[in-house]
């Protein structure tokens, strides 16, 4: 589990003050983690282009050409009006060893409104500008730092889309350019074969808006090792495969009832309840019961039953359509809730009054939830573009465990995050989810705590597939629970 951090402003502030790094000195360190990322990609005597803003991003990405300088050929297209006083100085050592600088001249944002208007620039037109863009070997993205905020300019932007047109190397400087600090994107993004992100890993990199555009993430350290300076610094936490905890059977004198049994109450789609009792049963459930009063044809490794008597562990929602619910019988359960559960206005009463739940909504599930919930009436946009601000809003509000699905699924508990980056788009099938709450009930059943039986379940459901032989867009639900049986922890 590795340490997420929303700013870089503490810990940046904490390096100096306290550690006695001067800037230029964590400066000389970022520079050096993106020099080695280009040394490893390319040879030498190549074209490097470097797109430069105002601040210290840009002296950072200025900083990393001078140390190239020599070996490759280096360009910076300045995009920006004015500088700091430290990229001054790293634009004047720059020069010194060769790095050719160019300068947009200032014009109206009016001619970028129009993708296909020549942009302005000393001896460079708009095919001037996609033949320098389309002539590198590598494009070093340094116009905007973690701290981004607002839209880019229709200038910027346009220089953006050019760039992601091209097939060459592309390296952002901490954060691509248009990632804003929330986690969402603005009008352009820059899309990154790498980010090199400075000190340490930031939450914005892991939003489900920035996952097509971030590449590879790789961390400079700036001098000092990240435990030194962000001690207490952040409550937000990046799993890694290395988290994953498979149940283990170490005891031999053991019979089923020893590792738990999950209920699986069906509604209308029995299917979705069935995907959810073999995930449970595959990850290590001793008994899995569907709970339903019809007759249903299901696989033998399941039973069924016509009510949840005696049932300690249930998972609900999956495939429960309009099916009426008595919510009296769920008070003191631990509960898995999913799907269909999540539009059911009884919800907010069970909230209140049982904390040992998992809620596992997809963004339109937890919208409807938020609304359930008194907190607002939200779109799926509006919930994508700041899903760790209601994610983290929610958990401090209600006691229970949130599992908000995505292509970084956030858990949150008690106002802390906890973002799992190996998911893809190979889960994106009706009943993934299914199989999800299956995998969680599981764990609880053979005694993981709730809040460690979410973690563990999401990233056994995200690996399950990983080393699936199929194609990407032929894995199902069933794929998922026969890869679950073998997981190994990486």
């Amino acid at each position: 589990m590795k340490n997420l951090y929303f700013s870089s402003d503490e810990f940046d502030k904490n390096a100096s003050e306290n550690f006695g790094l001067s800037e230029k000195i964590l400066m000389e360190n970022a520079a050096s983690k993106i020099e080695i990322e280009i040394r490893k990609k390319l040879k030498k005597h190549r074209k490097i282009l470097a797109l430069i803003g105002n601040g210290n991003n840009a002296a950072d990405g200025i900083c990393a050409l001078r140390r190239l300088s020599g070996d490759f050929k280096c360009y910076a297209l300045f995009l920006g009006k004015k500088s700091n006083e430290m990229l001054e100085f790293q634009m004047q050592i720059a020069k010194k060893v060769g790095v050719e600088f160019i300068h947009l001249f200032e014009i109206s944002d009016e001619k970028y409104n129009d993708r296909s208007a020549s942009l302005e620039c000393n001896e460079i037109s708009h095919e001037k500008l996609v033949k320098l863009l389309n002539s590198s070997d590598c494009i070093v993205d340094a116009v905007f730092g973690s701290g981004f905020h607002g839209d880019l300019s229709p200038q910027i932007s346009y220089i953006l889309y050019e760039a992601n047109k091209t097939k060459v190397l592309k390296i952002a400087v901490d954060v691509p350019s248009g990632l804003r600090k929330n986690g969402s994107t603005a009008n352009e993004i820059f899309k990154a074969d790498i980010t090199v992100t400075m000190g340490a890993l930031k939450l914005c990199l892991y939003s489900d808006m920035a996952k097509d555009f971030v590449g590879h993430i790789k961390c400079a350290n700036l001098g000092i090792c990240e435990q030194n300076f962000t001690k207490n610094l952040t409550q937000d936490f990046l799993l890694t495969k290395k988290d994953l905890v498979l149940p283990c059977r170490n005891k031999q004198n053991t019979n089923k009832g020893d590792f738990g049994h999950v209920f699986v109450s069906c509604g209308d789609m029995s299917g979705a309840a069935e995907i959810a009792g073999l995930s449970a049963h595959a990850i290590g459930a001793g008994l899995v019961s569907i709970v339903s009063d019809r007759g249903l044809k299901i696989s033998p490794l399941l039973m069924q039953k016509k009510s949840l008597n005696g049932a300690k562990i249930v998972v609900i929602g999956c495939g429960l359509g309009k099916v009426d619910i008595n919510f009296n019988e769920l008070t003191d359960k631990i509960c898995v809730i999913d799907a269909d559960m999540f539009y059911k206005d009884e919800l907010l009463e069970l909230l209140q009054t049982n904390k040992n739940m998992v809620l596992t909504p997809h963004p339109k599930e937890f919208g409807s939830l938020l609304k359930i919930c008194g907190i607002g009436e939200l779109s799926v946009s509006e919930i994508q573009n700041a899903r760790f601000e209601f994610a983290r809003n929610f958990s401090l509000k209600f006691p229970q465990i949130l599992v908000l699905k995505g292509a970084n699924t956030i858990i949150a508990y008690n106002g802390k995050l906890y973002i799992m980056p190996l998911g893809s788009s190979k889960l994106a099938k009706g009943g993934s989810g299914d199989a999800l709450a299956g995998i969680i009930a599981g764990f609880i059943a053979q005694g993981y705590e709730i809040l460690n039986a979410a973690i563990n379940g999401v990233l056994a459901h995200a690996l399950s597939v990983e080393n699936c032989k199929k194609n990407d867009y032929s894995i199902n639900a069933f794929d998922i629970v026969d890869g679950l049986k073998w997981l190994r922890k990486k």
